[in-house]
């Protein structure tokens, strides 16, 4: 009978891998992050280790975070205009390219820090442009039973790549070089373009009413007109900006005697937490009460900062690190579900824009506020001022919208 239940969980736990056009995509989504996250970490050391600035280092996020801003919502209009596939194939192509050219560059050595910031840009804009579609997506792979579950997956997917990607971006710098590295990032692109040959999957608009511009007017509208996207979004942003963390991880580091090792373990460790977390999440399928799962995963993210902020050993610092990872998860995976499950398929794409958008630019804006505030008051009181605004904006957002405690909320068996 165990035997049987445990076959039973693992089936449900996967239950979205049981559809061609979904494996083939999952296959391109490893592909794709890994390959952005050895870049990102390729272009940090390479970057530092021309000018030894930590300034110039860390304007490489903002850099990354422009396009995301200036962009997703762009992207958002072309995912429900154009056959999504195409889009994500495209940009991919491009992304290849671009890393061809600098990792001839490279090994050459005629990398220019400027070379860096313009391919993390443009890398940024082909990312922003497709990300959209890659979301919108999921949801013409699977049916509608299966969707969570795709969206857990395809967090599970992200978080081994987090785990993964800066790995082998540092095994290849320490065994081939910077060239090979990045030529290695070239083929992971194209891969991810080739993972998805075959794929066939209806375009929302073959032969649109509307030009782009009011496309993309529509798409504004109509998240403004559901208020609980946007609390939800609000959520996701307070968690990335107030409780940002990742920025001062180097002085929590060094004020606990941990050295160089020790960083790489604090920074590794929110991928290992969220990762257990989302497979923890897969087993749950379609799940009631996702809005609360969000409000009480990001309480529960607030409450993690606050330790880490306290802490005066390593083991517990690196614990409070997973737990971030975890609760990040528990709330992610949940909420971005609802956030595509709620619009029709053929607006899916620019409301998937805006949580791009915010996924993209937020993160290093919470960089920048987090900095300063550790200037002006110093790192662990930093991280408590923010877990306590991301704890007020929760509960405030918690409160007023009723709707986020709906147990059918964004569930196929809504009666």
């Amino acid at each position: 009978m165990r035997l049987t239940q445990n076959r039973s969980g693992l089936r449900q736990a996967l239950s979205a891998l049981a559809y061609a056009g979904y494996r083939r995509f999952a296959v391109s989504h490893l592909f794709t992050s890994l390959g952005t996250h050895l870049l990102q970490t390729a272009i940090f050391w390479q970057v530092y280790e021309l000018t030894g600035s930590a300034l110039l280092l860390g304007l490489t996020g903002l850099a990354r975070a422009g396009p995301h801003i200036v962009l997703s919502l762009v992207g958002g209009v072309f995912a429900d205009r154009l056959d999504r596939v195409k889009v994500i194939q495209a940009g991919q192509s491009l992304n290849a390219a671009l890393l061809l050219v600098l990792a001839a560059l490279a090994v050459s050595g005629a990398v220019e820090v400027w070379h860096l910031y313009v391919v993390t840009v443009l890398n940024g804009a082909f990312s922003a442009v497709t990300q959209p579609a890659r979301i919108a997506l999921i949801a013409n792979l699977v049916p509608r039973g299966s969707f969570v579950n795709a969206v857990a997956l395809n967090a599970t997917v992200a978080q081994v790549s987090q785990v993964a990607g800066p790995a082998l971006a540092g095994v290849g710098i320490a065994t081939v070089g910077l060239g090979p590295a990045y030529l290695l990032n070239a083929l992971l692109y194209v891969a991810a373009v080739i993972s998805i040959v075959g794929i066939r999957v209806p375009t929302a608009s073959s032969k649109p009413a509307e030009g782009p511009w009011q496309s993309f007017v529509d798409g504004m509208s109509f998240v403004r007109s559901k208020p609980v996207i946007i609390s939800l979004l609000a959520l996701d942003l307070g968690a990335v900006v107030l409780g940002s963390y990742r920025a001062l991880l180097p002085i929590f580091a060094e004020a606990l005697g941990a050295g160089p090792g020790g960083y790489g373990l604090l920074s590794a460790a929110p991928g290992v937490g969220s990762l257990l977390a989302a497979v923890f999440m897969l087993s749950l399928g379609d799940m009631r009460y996702k809005g609360l799962y969000t409000v009480f995963g990001v309480l529960a993210y607030s409450a993690a900062l606050a330790l880490l902020a306290v802490s005066p050993w390593f083991y517990l610092s690196l614990f409070a690190a997973s737990l971030l990872g975890a609760t990040n998860s528990v709330q992610m995976i949940p909420r971005n579900s609802v956030i595509l499950a709620i619009p029709p398929d053929a607006l899916r794409g620019r409301v998937a824009a805006f949580r791009s958008m915010l996924a993209g630019g937020g993160p290093p804006l919470g960089y920048t506020i987090s900095g300063a505030v550790a200037a002006a008051l110093g790192a662990p009181l930093a991280l408590m001022v923010g877990a306590a605004a991301c704890a007020l904006l929760v509960v405030g957002i918690g409160t007023m919208h009723r709707e986020l405690r709906d147990p059918y909320l964004g569930s196929m068996d809504k009666p």
